[in-house]
């Protein structure tokens, strides 16, 4: 049995196999994981799996460099690669470094951990297939077949890796890759020599052999669990970053918009309170019948109006502004726009809060409600109600503050970890809105719930401490 592993594991073909598949594994994680190689034309793609396929043919010579511990076999696959994808893809040089030396490296410590594993299990234990393996220096084609194992347990991993959302935000993260892949490839030379001479020795039984190869073993362990989470809290890190840095811009364009909107306001108060001028002249085109220029004056005024109606609902000025701009925005798309609000004492909330916390929810109601089908419904009195229509509740009760707004939806949104998903056709880049209000309900220690049945989706927020 041991001869049939050997003879079979350190055959050229079989090496020539593996090289081509880790290969071409990487090469199908690049082409889902390089932006812009999704869009590229016909000639185009013709010209990079061409580069790819030669690469592929030059990989697999590897195995006529070295051994599988050959520091030298090591850096021709990473120098290969590197240049391969860099010829096929002519942009973003760091990234690619990264890729490689990560992709490389990650395999090769995976098969040194399951190598040091298997030979502290020959060691401790008589396994004669292992045992004779090792003895006829079968360390080739042990290699080969932990490797060979190891690249079929990667590929679904590296099948969930090429995402499109990943795809649009991996050129944020190239240095990180860059400094994972370097430090990989330092642990992967430093225990390459180690497992090779463990594997040498290993049939003599030598206790010190053995006493060192498990020092070894658990020496990458610690090293790889470090790693590991030194790389989870640095990515997870540059994701909150970039998370807050968005939530700040949609703050200020939340603000920017409610200063427009002011700015309209201002506006017409300007020509209202020059309306006695305006007056005098209309009277003097109507005396001298000058109705020619009389309707071209009315209608310079007219669009020199912004229609901002006089909203009051709740006495505060910025969030009435909101509330009768998005009943606006909402009427005009054919929604049924309901509010019921009472006058309110002071907010707790800044101007650019209370833009944020209010337009992100009505938004997301106007979003949701145009996706559903204009067919009017029957209440249980028989009369018709609208199916596209939005309930704004405010109300305050002592001292606790109740924000209440319903809206029709076409079907349940789906739920991950008690979120609630976005339908929109970009995920990744939406979702925000949501977690700006969440952070804003946070800060005032407020809660926000949501409810989604019988065709319609309600979020319910309150504060507490509301003077």
């Amino acid at each position: 049995m041991a001869e049939i592993i050997k003879w079979t594991a350190d055959t050229p073909a079989f090496w020539i196999l593996l090289e081509i598949l880790e290969t071409a594994l990487y090469f199908y994680l690049v082409c889902g994981l390089l932006p812009n190689i999704r869009d590229m034309g016909r000639k185009e793609k013709t010209i990079l799996y061409t580069v790819f396929a030669v690469t592929v043919c030059l990989a697999a010579a590897k195995y006529r460099i070295g051994s599988a511990f050959s520091s030298l076999a090591f850096f021709y696959g990473i120098l290969l690669l590197i240049l391969g994808t860099w010829i096929a893809y002519r942009k973003n040089l760091l990234l690619i470094c990264g890729l490689v030396m990560a992709y490389n490296s990650f395999i090769l410590l995976l098969i040194y951990l399951s190598a040091f594993v298997l030979s502290l299990l020959a060691s401790g234990t008589k396994v004669p297939v292992l045992n004779r393996l090792l003895a006829d220096g079968g360390s080739n084609a042990i290699f080969c077949l932990l490797r060979l194992c190891v690249l079929a347990l990667l590929f679904p991993f590296v099948k969930r890796l090429r995402r499109r959302e990943i795809s649009g935000r991996i050129r944020e993260y190239e240095k990180l890759l860059l400094i994972l892949g370097i430090i990989l490839s330092v642990l992967v030379l430093e225990y390459q020599n180690v497992l090779e001479y463990g594997f040498y020795y290993l049939p003599v039984s030598i206790p010190a052999v053995t006493d060192a190869l498990r020092n070894s073993l658990l020496s990458l362990v610690t090293s790889a669990v470090l790693l590991a989470a030194a790389g989870i809290l640095l990515f997870k890190n540059r994701i909150i970053r970039n998370e807050n840095n968005l939530l700040l811009m949609k703050d200020e364009m939340e603000q920017q918009k409610y200063q427009e909107i002011r700015g309209a306001v201002e506006k017409n108060r300007e020509l209202v309170h020059d309306a006695k001028n305006h007056y005098l002249l209309i009277r003097e085109y109507l005396r001298s019948k000058d109705y020619e220029s009389l309707e071209n004056y009315v209608t310079g005024l007219q669009e020199n109006f912004v229609r901002t109606d006089s909203w009051v609902y709740t006495g505060n000025h910025v969030l009435d502004l909101i509330l009768g701009q998005k009943r606006m925005i909402a009427e005009k798309k054919g929604i049924f726009f309901e509010i019921q609000a009472i006058p309110l004492s002071r907010l707790p909330f800044q101007e650019r809060e209370l833009c944020s916390l209010f337009g992100n929810l009505l938004d997301n109601a106007i979003e949701a409600c145009e996706r559903v089908t204009e067919k009017e419904e029957k209440d249980r009195e028989g009369e018709e109600r609208p199916a596209r229509k939005i309930q704004v509740k405010i109300q305050q009760r002592g001292q606790m503050l109740f924000v209440e707004i319903v809206n029709s939806t076409d079907q349940i949104p789906e739920q991950k970890n008690r979120r609630f998903l976005t339908r929109k056709k970009n995920p990744s880049l939406h979702g925000y809105g949501l977690k700006s209000v969440e952070r804003i309900v946070e800060e005032h220690e407020g809660v926000i719930s949501y409810e989604a049945k019988d065709g319609h989706f309600k979020a319910t927020v309150v504060f507490f401490d509301v003077e």
